[in-house]
């Protein structure tokens, strides 16, 4: 499979797709957020003129001028693509209902011309259930006007306004008579009622439009577990109509916004931060409080190591960010997880499924495991069992805890985390910010074994602590701190962004102290001295010198995380220095504005923002990102606040 960038996606928590600009359907995760994709090509279409005598387009051909946003305050998307000649409006509307397992997609036609306008609107699907090729069946269920394909306990029904033309085929060649998609091309469909294999299968509804005339039509896409659940789901659906079913999901995206913090922002901010909040609870799989860190767009890395996946660090900081920002629940749902899926010697793996498996890793073995990731989950979990009024379930996550950081601290050595991999998966070494992620887990484990009466663990870990601490600090050079040591001890003096960490999120820098507030402000100056880079409309940064992904492109995480360090030192010298502190201001809110003008179409942040044409973003939307987003603009409607 292709690696496929999506400008936008829409979701409940149960199902997760993901669109691209001209409305393709890119990818329909089911029964879990990260697993089954089980789209291949899912492409819109218009033909133009009478069967056998007219053009085809698909949405994508530059023939049509487009553009894509969401709904204000909701997860809808909405997709217009206008035709020149003849002229002509189509307009996609996605989302997914609350509680379902369904994609609805209305489609509104409206000639906009003076002539009358003959054609067909189409749609192509090239679905591969469970990511199988192959031993799949799809057949035209007349009754209803729906399309079935299944494949072992997966069934996809495609259904909603009846087709008037239909065709089922195998995919094997799409230039073949075979395919549905080879009969596209003349605007007609044979009717072809089933195949078997590896399929594929088209709908077509005819347009005779006069002018200004406009015409609906709705397309339900529901998954289940077999055939008869599948067909009360798209009748069930069908029934409440797409009225309804609009409402329905509009309703749940703003009660949601509701629960969690207003901060009453200029508009474009105050409409990012809602953006974010809304991104991120794409990624959250409601089945099992696992969170992704981005919908999966690489599935067979071509070109990266996949995305799809619960990585500890990534998800952890999400959860972090939505509890400051009122919804304490996530972190909750995640601890859970965590005291599920806690490995037997009580750490955590570099990434999983959401349904607890280990996924495809690189970094797990004893010498190179991404062990910043385990204080992560720590942190999560003291975070939820300090939170927790229930006995029986603090207790749970208080044992979590203790073996978490026995199990970290057994990889502690002379105030060093023993050789491991550092977060971004390049280098071996004892990093910084590892470092700082488990000294601050130890300290939090600490205050956790204290109100459980274990003052001797309590002591222990509070020491490593303190330890930890005074090593990192000295590796202070006067003017920033080195990423780390390498595998053979000596000092690694490359600037990286993650020793950011030591202000943001471990806190490991006390902002308090003078001389630590100095440390943090010269170690920010520098990282935007030696890894800063222009793109003429601002300036970004990279992760790191050297840094060769992705041709050495920003990092959007990497930006928004000095950001984030820019108006926490903005806040530290606001009673102190008034214009120390307004400077700090500034370059955190112009730091804001470059990754906000660098989004996707669709407003949503991605992990990467690419130098090169066709990777203009990377894995979006992306959970780390989103929360630093709202992290940033928690700090800066605090510090408008103090004003």
């Amino acid at each position: 499979m292709a690696v496929y960038l999506p400008t936008a996606a829409v979701g409940n928590g149960r199902v997760l797709a993901t669109l691209g600009g001209s409305g393709e359907i890119m990818a329909f995760f089911y029964p879990h957020l990260d697993f089954a994709q089980n789209v291949r090509e899912a492409l819109p279409a218009l033909y133009i003129g009478d069967p056998g005598h007219g053009l085809f387009h698909w949405t994508f051909d530059p023939a049509f001028r487009r553009r894509q946003a969401y709904e204000p305050d909701t997860n809808l998307v909405r997709t217009e693509l206008n035709l020149v000649t003849p002229p002509l409006r189509v307009v996609f509307e996605d989302f997914c209902p609350p509680e379902t397992t369904a994609l609805v997609r209305r489609v509104h036609v409206t000639n906009t011309g003076d002539g009358r306008f003959r054609g067909a609107f189409l749609h192509y699907f090239d679905l591969r259930l469970g990511e199988v090729s192959g031993k799949q069946a799809v057949r035209w269920e007349p009754q209803h006007g729906d399309v079935v394909q299944y494949f072992r306990d997966t069934v996809i029904a495609v259904g909603g306004t009846r087709p008037d033309m239909w065709r089922c085929g195998k995919s094997l060649d799409p230039t073949s008579p075979q395919s549905a998609k080879s009969d596209l091309y003349d605007g007609h469909l044979n009717g072809q009622p089933e195949d078997i294999g590896q399929v594929d299968f088209a709908l077509g509804w005819r347009l005779d439009l006069a002018p200004g005339e406009e015409r609906d039509l709705d397309l339900l896409l529901c998954a289940e577990q077999n055939p008869q659940r599948t067909s009360r789901h798209i009748r069930d659906l069908a029934q409440q109509g797409f009225g309804g079913l609009r409402n329905a999901a509009v309703e749940d995206s703003r009660q949601w916004l509701a629960q969690g913090r207003d901060l009453s922002l200029e508009p474009p901010l105050d409409q990012a931060y809602r953006r974010a909040l809304l991104a991120l609870r794409l990624l959250i799989d409601s089945q099992t409080g696992a969170i992704l860190a981005a919908p999966e767009f690489d599935p067979a890395y071509e070109r990266s190591g996949g995305y799809g996946y619960c990585w500890p660090r990534d998800a952890s900081w999400a959860a972090a960010s939505l509890h400051r920002a009122g919804y304490p629940e996530y972190t909750a749902r995640l601890a859970d997880w965590y005291v599920r899926h806690q490995l037997p010697s009580g750490i955590w793996g570099q990434r999983y499924w959401s349904e607890g498996q280990l996924a495809a890793s690189w970094a797990l073995r004893e010498d190179f495991l991404q062990i910043d990731q385990c204080g992560a989950a720590l942190l999560t979990l003291c975070q939820a069992a300090q939170d927790e009024t229930d006995g029986r379930r603090r207790q749970a996550l208080g044992e979590a805890v203790t073996r978490g950081a026995e199990a970290i601290a057994g990889k502690i050595e002379e105030g060093w985390h023993a050789q491991a991999c550092d977060l971004w998966e390049t280098y071996c070494g004892s990093f910084v910010f590892s470092n700082a992620a488990l000294a601050c887990a130890l300290q939090e484990a600490a205050s956790c074994a204290s109100r459980h009466g274990r003052p001797d663990l309590a002591a222990h870990w509070s020491q490593l602590h303190s330890q930890m601490r005074q090593r990192v600090l000295t590796l202070y050079t006067g003017e920033y701190f080195p990423r780390g040591l390498h595998a053979d001890g000596h000092v690694d003096l490359s600037v990286d962004s993650s020793t950011l960490g030591l202000v943001a999120p471990f806190g490991v820098l006390d902002l308090r102290d003078s001389s630590e507030r100095a440390m943090a402000e010269s170690n920010l100056a520098t990282i935007r001295r030696r890894l800063s880079q222009d793109l003429g409309s601002g300036r970004g940064l990279r992760r790191f010198e050297g840094d060769g992904y992705l041709g050495g492109a920003i990092g959007c995480v990497n930006t928004l995380w000095a950001a984030l360090v820019s108006l926490k030192l903005a806040a530290a010298w606001k009673e102190e220095d008034r214009s120390r502190s307004e400077a700090h201001r500034e370059q955190g809110r112009a730091d804001l504005d470059f990754c906000l003008a660098h989004t996707t179409p669709t407003g949503l942040l991605p992990e990467i923002i690419g130098l090169q044409p066709d990777t203009p973003y990377w894995a979006a939307p992306h959970a780390w990102a989103s929360a630093l987003l709202v992290d940033c603009l928690l700090e800066l409607a605090a510090l408008g606040e103090a004003s």
